[in-house]
């Protein structure tokens, strides 16, 4: 996550680089414990909010759909974790994922997949677990507090990921991008327009998904986030399937237990009937408040047994 202000589609300050920065400040790495990069608005400028071109970027791959998870078995639920704290058995239900936005982790439990990541560019050359099924590709690169990458930076590191990736038969999930503000601090205030002038300087590379991340509190400006249509330009733009792979209730709503369970409840159904959402993970760390699913020993606060415990689809792909 990172830090930014950004006006969302409905009215509230949006979120974009993250109220809660699912990473640490900016910590890259294999392994490491991360904590969040500081509670941040979503507010964009408002540059770059016009529609885009329906796939402004490198060819979808017939085979983006499959990880190795699959082989022999129902695919693992949509639902997922983003946390510096292992998911524990209890949430085996209905949690078919985790990440810890490192490229490894020393803890695993049976039935949660462990999904690794690639944070910054000193993260492309890494030894990813010979488990994996997906790799996550840089986090908030328009972020400088977080991967602090410009698209073209990205792209060049992006061919030396890909490669690892191809070697070890691992799909992509692309950059992970939210709106970034004040501009000073950004490569880029726009994760639409991050994302076009990455594809553009990467026509050729591999990228299975699309990774992005939101911290609103309502519904409707999550769907004007991801759909096209409305006052925001939309995800499925790009032709690709979608990883929300960091939201919770952050920015411009209520942030008390009651009310991350209150978005979390409307939110899940939604994120669960949409076929263009292909994962996601609920932001499971600090500095947001009362967001947190996961004690310390791994076992779910009483937000952790909601979540768990939501109908969900365990059998996609």
């Amino acid at each position: 996550m990172g830090t930014g202000a950004s006006a969302g589609s409905s009215g509230s300050s949006a979120g974009g680089g993250g109220a809660a920065g699912g990473d640490a400040s900016g910590a890259a790495g294999a392994g490491g414990t991360r904590s969040a990069g500081g509670a941040a608005g979503q507010a964009s400028d408002g540059s770059g909010r016009g529609g885009a071109s329906a796939d402004s970027g490198a060819e979808v791959r017939a085979d983006s759909g499959a990880g190795r998870s699959d082989a022999g078995s129902g695919g693992v639920c949509k639902r997922g974790i983003a946390a510096n704290v292992a998911p524990g058995a209890a949430f085996s239900a209905g949690v078919g994922w985790w990440y810890n936005w490192a490229s490894s982790s020393n803890a695993s439990t049976a039935g949660i997949e462990f999904v690794p990541m690639a944070w910054d560019e000193n993260s492309v050359n890494a030894v990813f677990p010979a488990t994996a099924a997906f790799l996550l590709g840089f986090n908030e690169p328009n972020f400088k507090a977080q991967a602090n990458l410009t698209a073209e930076q990205a792209a060049t590191q992006w061919r030396v990921l890909q490669n690892n990736a191809r070697a070890a038969s691992l799909p992509l999930v692309s950059p992970a991008v939210n709106f970034c503000g004040p501009a000073a601090n950004c490569n880029g205030t726009d994760p639409y327009a991050y994302l076009k002038a990455f594809f553009a300087a990467c026509s050729d590379c591999r990228v299975d998904y699309v990774a992005v991340h939101w911290y609103n509190c309502d519904l409707p400006s999550l769907r004007d986030y991801l759909e096209p249509g409305g006052s925001l330009e939309g995800f499925e733009q790009f032709g690709r399937p979608i990883w929300l792979t960091e939201f919770a209730c952050a920015i411009g709503g209520d942030t008390s237990v009651a009310g991350q369970e209150a978005y979390m409840r409307a939110a899940i159904p939604y994120l669960e009937s949409n076929p263009h959402v292909y994962r996601y993970s609920w932001f499971s760390a600090d500095p947001i408040p009362n967001a947190k699913l996961i004690n310390a020993d791994g076992s779910p606060t009483a937000l952790g047994s909601v979540y768990a415990g939501l109908a969900g689809d365990c059998h996609q792909r």
